[in-house]
């Protein structure tokens, strides 16, 4: 299969992934959003942000994570996961705080000096107007750099919130360094997906001149790691953690145990309770902040993930060690309230038998959050392409009750099921939601065999259901669907 990868040299996001598709030997073209593709974009994008990976069959995926993971489950080989579980959930963590923590970095030095500011405006429309600038370049330049000072105070940064952010960068570059000194990649001899993460953040904040000093001061090996990072090779396998643990632990405990993990613990905490601000201290610093309910939703699933595999002994010492467990662990209140299945595209972690799927319906149906919720299903549509015979493509729509007051598609979860004994031989792959015309809310996914190489008309019959949720409420009813072989 074919890609097409739509980015921006400006996008971390997009380096990310560029670099993971390189690594992976993927056929790819890469497709740079400018003024003479911009049209192209807005047919294939949902929500008009970078990357988006478009397959063979014209099925657009937006979000990096689900990108990755699919592209894993589909092409083990050179493997971006390592096969320890508890080094595999690490790299998680890693990723999680290089798309969420070190991208406010990234953002916070790029937007709010003004050297930053000019030059990375400059390169924004430069790579937006290939084939040459538009007459008032000052004006295009000053506009770009109102929209994303702007954007400063959605994302906190133009308080209290910055000055730590700048606080933990420095601290984590030399503990990085410090790390790659003595490995080749972050889990040993091959890049994971927290080395793409990373490192898409890292080489964006290289071309800015505050970031980039701090980078040279500072972690020399960082410079050297990121360069090799643009088009990665293995050179061998992934360490085991113990191998790893002398300078990976630091890493966890100075800057992601004392930064990152208590503002995301108390991030997804206070979006749970619905609350205003929550407080929290990082570092030394006490800060009382609003939630970011996007950043809650990832940090959720990163838990889910966490309480699943912190059976491991290895993983669970490691965090203990490292003052990660308590932010990692869900209160006791939290598991109390929820024993309802989630299925996300290519997760490794996701998979609970068959009486405890029919548990959470039956949960779900006492507490009569599906009836109340009012979101009807109103279409549904599948089919299967000629080049891809193999995977099925799945849209349902919704609409009416609690769905006419959501404004925004990540709002919206898809709660995704595969019931029977089929289940764990099919999986669901780039799931999205999307708002379309006539007040519809669109769910759509491909359901793909389990096993490379399988066939779904080998799988069968199994049932398949769906519905929306807004927090940790239900808006929908459920969608059920027979899968015959």
């Amino acid at each position: 299969m074919s890609y097409r990868l739509f980015g921006a040299e400006t996008s971390a996001y997009s380096t990310k992934m560029r670099s993971y598709l390189k690594y992976k030997a993927f056929a790819f073209d890469w497709v740079p959003r400018t003024s003479e593709t911009e049209d192209e974009l807005k047919r294939v994008s949902r929500f008009g942000t970078l990357p988006v990976l478009v397959t063979s069959s014209g099925f657009a995926v937006h979000d990096t994570t689900p990108m990755m993971e699919a592209l894993e489950a589909d092409s083990p080989e050179p493997s971006a996961t390592p096969a320890d579980a508890a080094t595999a959930f690490l790299a998680c963590v890693l990723e999680e705080y290089a798309d969420v923590w070190l991208a406010k970095a990234a953002f916070h030095y790029r937007w709010t000096r003004k050297k930053d500011q000019r030059l990375a405006a400059q390169r924004s429309i430069e790579e937006y107007y290939p084939s040459g600038a538009p007459g008032e370049r000052k004006a295009t330049e000053d506009l770009a750099i109102e929209n994303m000072t702007g954007q400063l105070k959605t994302m906190q940064l133009d308080g209290e919130l910055g000055p730590v952010v700048e606080k933990s960068f420095k601290k984590f570059i030399k503990l990085l360094d410090d790390h790659l000194k003595k490995h080749l990649f972050i889990f040993g001899d091959r890049p994971s997906i927290a080395d793409f993460a990373i490192a898409g953040q890292l080489i964006q904040m290289m071309k800015d001149p505050t970031p980039a000093k701090i980078i040279e001061k500072d972690g020399e090996f960082v410079a050297k790691w990121c360069e090799f990072m643009s088009a990665p090779t293995a050179s061998g396998p992934f360490a085991a953690l113990d191998d790893l643990k002398e300078t990976l632990a630091p890493i966890f405990a100075d800057d992601l145990a004392a930064f990152f993990l208590p503002w995301a613990a108390e991030n997804l905490e206070s979006s749970l309770a619905s609350a205003e601000t929550f407080t929290v201290t990082l570092g030394k610093d006490a800060l009382t902040l609003a939630p970011l309910r996007s950043a809650a939703r990832s940090f959720r699933e990163l838990r889910r993930k966490f309480v699943t595999g912190q059976t491991i002994e290895a993983l669970k010492a490691f965090t203990d060690e490292t003052a990660a467990t308590s932010f990692l662990q869900r209160p006791p209140r939290q598991e109390q309230k929820r024993s309802r299945l989630y299925m996300t595209s290519g997760n490794r972690f996701s998979d609970l038998a068959s009486t405890q799927e029919w548990l959470g319906h039956v949960e779900r149906l006492l507490r009569g959050d599906l009836a109340e919720a009012g979101g009807h299903v109103v279409a549904t549509r599948t089919g299967v392409h000629e080049w891809e015979k193999e995977k099925r493509t799945m849209i349902i729509e919704f609409a009416g009750g609690k769905l006419d007051e959501v404004k925004e598609a990540d709002e919206l979860k898809p709660v995704i099921e595969i019931c029977g004994e089929a289940a764990k031989k099919m999986q669901v792959k780039f799931s999205y939601v999307q708002k379309i015309e006539g007040d519809r809310w669109r769910v759509g996914f491909l359901l793909a065999p389990a096993a490379e190489g399988g066939k779904l008309s080998d799988v069968g019959p199994a049932e398949m259901r769906c519905s929306l949720k807004k927090g940790e409420d239900f808006l929908t009813e459920t969608w059920v669907y027979r899968i015959q072989p």
